[in-house]
This record gives structure tokens, C-alpha cells and sequence, in this order.
């Protein structure tokens, strides 16, 4: 089967806040549990709260935004974690929606997604999806 990596375009992700927020979240965990340390005090769990802590974090980091021939949109993670391959496929777009500079609601058969991606990105994936299936309906959004 042939590769068509060649015939995608992608696009950059903005996780924005996310990464501040697990950020944040880890280094508490990690305070916590030096200080229990010094203490004495056995706090398996703490260890267990962290290690979750991290892989969830680094699981959840998006990297980017893909339009390829075979999936039509995908979103691609940082890291393959638990699969060989983690992306994920967004199918059966009726509407897109600007809802901020850098964000878009895109409306399916069956529910939303809203997708975070380079403020500079924005405008082209718009165009490259509504390119790739004109009935797609477009509402600037935000623009207005």
C-alpha cells in the first residue's frame, strides 16, 4: 500500500493553556512529594499521582493538524503512547466556525470538535478544507 505523506498538508497545533496547566499540575505533585519525603513519610501514592500525572500530560500534547488525501483531517499527538500510531481521524464535516483567532469549531454529523491551531494557520486550513469538500458551509465567526 503506497504512502501518501508526501500529498498531506499539515498544520501546526496551539495546546495554548493545556500545557501550562499539566505543567503546573506535575510540579506540585513533585513539591508535595519532596516535602512528604522529608518527612518520612511513605507516600506510594504520590508516586503513582505523578507517574499518572506525566504520561497524561504527554499523551494528551497535540502536535499537529494533518489534510491528507486518505483521512481527510487528522490530529496527530506528540507521542505514540499505548499504539503504534496515534492519530486520530475527524470524518463527516458539515460546518466550519471561526471562533477566535487561533481556534475552529468544526461541526460533524454527529457532534463538534474544536481544534486549536497557529493563529497564522488558521485562514489556510480553512481553505484547504473547504477545498477538499466544497459543501462544507463556512461562518467567519469571529470575524465579524
Amino acid at each position: 500500500m503506497k504512502r501518501l505523506d508526501h500529498m498531506e498538508k499539515k498544520f501546526k497545533a496551539d495546546n495554548g493553556l493545556a500545557n501550562i496547566f499539566w505543567g503546573v499540575a506535575a510540579v506540585m505533585l513533585l513539591a508535595l512529594f519532596v516535602y512528604r519525603l522529608f518527612i518520612d513519610e511513605a507516600d506510594w501514592f504520590l508516586i503513582i499521582y505523578f507517574s499518572f500525572t506525566i504520561f497524561f500530560m504527554l499523551s494528551i500534547t497535540i502536535k499537529e493538524y494533518a489534510v491528507t488525501d486518505v483521512n481527510f483531517l487528522e490530529i496527530r499527538f506528540l507521542l505514540k503512547i499505548l499504539t503504534r500510531n496515534r492519530r486520530i481521524a475527524i470524518g463527516d464535516m458539515v460546518a466550519l466556525k471561526k471562533l477566535s483567532p487561533n481556534q475552529l469549531r468544526i461541526e460533524k454529523v454527529r457532534g463538534f470538535e474544536v481544534l486549536r491551531v497557529k493563529a497564522s494557520d488558521l485562514d489556510a486550513l480553512i481553505a484547504e478544507l473547504v477545498n477538499r469538500n466544497p459543501r462544507i458551509v463556512v461562518d467567519k465567526g469571529a470575524d465579524q
